[in-house]
């Protein structure tokens, strides 16, 4: 678990999996195979994912009874995943230690990737993330996604419990070698590939283009009071001020829900961002987290819009994959629970998709943690210029949470080869190149704007 962002003590992996792939060979029933591997999953998880009871400790939340449940009862989930795997590579493939080791890392990948897919997927800190700090190491996702780098990452972790189980020394030789050969190549395509990478961000933009992130670290527990929904709208804007003048294009981005629903049907608050917009000499464009009512079915979408000078809608985005008892209730006939963001009623939009934001430009929108879904950010036959992702992690406070979101943006800039606008409420705003380099960067609960300009 300390492998994880934002430590990334990757030589743990050596010993948590060496050691699990040595007690899983040792054990003496199929059934003690599977208690060890719910006992890695449960404490891998709870250690990695902790962060996310955070959202139930936000002043002014119901639930907070719930945190006991919400840090020990998905780990506890999560755990059976590698449990099943382990189980079954004992009790199906343990007559020699490597075809013992292979079923290992054919079950616990597999076991990844379901975990990763079932149920709309969880895909949070599959292993291949250990290597999030090392951007040699994961230039690797470029020939496919972090699911690759995964694999790999079992098989070098695990490769020590087996040599150290190993009888057969041309077997124990062969995963010696191989285990060497993968990661220095690994590495090397890593060093390669940045090595011919543009000094400058591949961003797809004319020159003279500027991107503004703006960060307006609003707190959680009073984001949504009533009284202070105007003050956290002015500061919103007040952060929109130009940077760059000069510059021919510019893209503002304010990140998730950042209009309240009322603000576009009311004319005052629309002048309000027209008055903005009109500090701008030349072309922009604002491109804004929104929750919107759908009167049709009084339901609310989490949204993106893009705004032009004048303030109209010129496109929208309705967040596609829905967060679990936070945007929605799983099976809410039978669960009659509110979800923990107090929204009821959301709904879900039609899927990824492109949106033209003009001059030639097109983006990809996603909401929050729609970043985390490998091969599933962008439109295969509309590709876009950039990814834009808008997101609010002041649910999670000072905490891992922040930054293993902020490696998630990076590891899909690098498997999409496709810049990354990433804009938080607070957490952590940046500009990522295809690269994995992060152009700009803000800190956590900072509130600031960011801006770069195309050269």
């Amino acid at each position: 678990g300390l492998s994880m962002a934002p430590l990334h003590y990757w030589p743990l992996l050596f010993v948590g999996l060496g050691t699990l792939y040595f007690a899983q060979f040792n054990s003496s029933k199929p059934l003690i195979a599977f208690v060890y591997g719910w006992l890695f999953g449960f404490g891998y998880f709870v250690i990695s994912l902790n962060w996310i009871g955070n959202a139930l400790l936000v002043e002014g939340n119901d639930y907070k009874w719930a945190w006991p449940l919400a840090v020990s009862g998905l780990p506890a989930m999560l755990a059976f995943f590698p449990a099943l795997a382990i189980y079954f590579s004992r009790r199906f493939f343990n007559k020699t230690a490597f075809i013992n080791f292979i079923a290992f890392l054919a079950l616990f990948f597999a076991s990844e990737w379901l975990r990763g897919h079932v149920l709309t997927g969880f895909p949070w800190n599959l292993h291949g993330y250990a290597w999030g700090n090392s951007l040699e190491m994961i230039q690797i996702i470029n020939l496919s996604d972090v699911y690759l780098l995964s694999a790999l990452t079992l098989f070098w972790g695990s490769s020590l419990g087996y040599l150290c189980t190993e009888k057969n020394r041309k077997f124990a030789m062969a995963i010696f070698v191989s285990t060497i050969i993968t990661f220095n190549g690994t590495y090397g395509y890593g060093v390669l590939r940045l090595n011919n990478a543009p000094d400058s961000p591949t961003t797809n933009l004319q020159s003279a283009t500027s991107i503004l992130l703006v960060q307006p670290n609003i707190n959680q527990s009073e984001k949504w009071e009533r009284d202070k929904i105007e003050s956290h709208f002015e500061t919103t804007l007040s952060l929109s001020a130009p940077q760059n003048p000069e510059a021919l294009k510019t893209f503002i981005i304010w990140p998730e829900t950042a209009i309240n629903p009322v603000f576009l049907n009311n004319e005052i608050y629309l002048s309000m961002i027209r008055e903005m917009l009109s500090l701008y000499p030349n072309d922009v464009v604002l491109i804004t987290g929104a929750l919107i009512r759908n009167d049709e079915d009084d339901s609310y979408s989490n949204s993106i819009v893009v705004l032009n000078k004048s303030a109209q809608i010129i496109g929208r985005y309705d967040k596609t994959k829905l967060v679990p008892f936070g945007e929605y209730i799983p099976f809410q006939d039978w669960i009659p629970l509110e979800t923990i963001t107090q929204f009821s009623g959301f709904r879900a939009g039609n899927g990824v998709s492109t949106l033209d934001v003009g001059n030639d430009i097109s983006i990809s929108p996603l909401v929050c943690y729609e970043i985390l879904f490998p091969s599933s950010v962008i439109d295969p036959n509309n590709k876009p210029d950039m990814i834009i992702n808008v997101t609010n992690d002041a649910w999670y406070g000072f905490s891992a949470g922040p930054h293993q979101h902020l490696l998630k943006a990076r590891f899909r800039a690098i498997e999409e080869n496709t810049p990354v606008i990433r804009a938080a409420n607070t957490g952590i705003s940046a500009i990522i190149d295809p690269y994995g380099r992060y152009i700009v960067k803000t800190e956590l609960f900072e509130k600031r704007a960011v801006g770069y300009v195309t050269p």
